[in-house]
């Protein structure tokens, strides 16, 4: 199974967290806990960080903006949600 895919299982099923970071972070941007799993469920692995262990998945939230995540996989079998964003534009 792919890395996304193991991780929208996971998601889908409930087996994930938000770290105090990520929920501040996601109240800034006016996000709650259904844009982060919807971003999850409908997103794609734009990088990864191997050393790390972690992952930016980029998705869209329940009012369609864009959604940045960065998470990892935990040893006990969860999504650990380390922050979230809205992915904008640079330019």
């Amino acid at each position: 199974m792919s890395t996304i895919k193991q991780i929208q299982t996971l998601v889908s099923s409930g087996l994930y967290y938000l770290t105090d970071h990520a929920c501040v972070e996601a109240d800034e941007d006016d996000f709650d806990i259904y844009d982060v799993e919807q971003g999850i469920l409908t997103g794609t692995i734009r990088r990864r960080w191997r050393r790390e262990g972690k992952y930016e998945i980029v998705g869209s939230a329940i009012d369609g903006r864009a959604i940045g995540i960065v998470c990892r996989l935990t040893l006990s079998g969860k999504v650990r949600v380390i922050t979230v964003y809205e992915d904008k534009p640079l330019c």
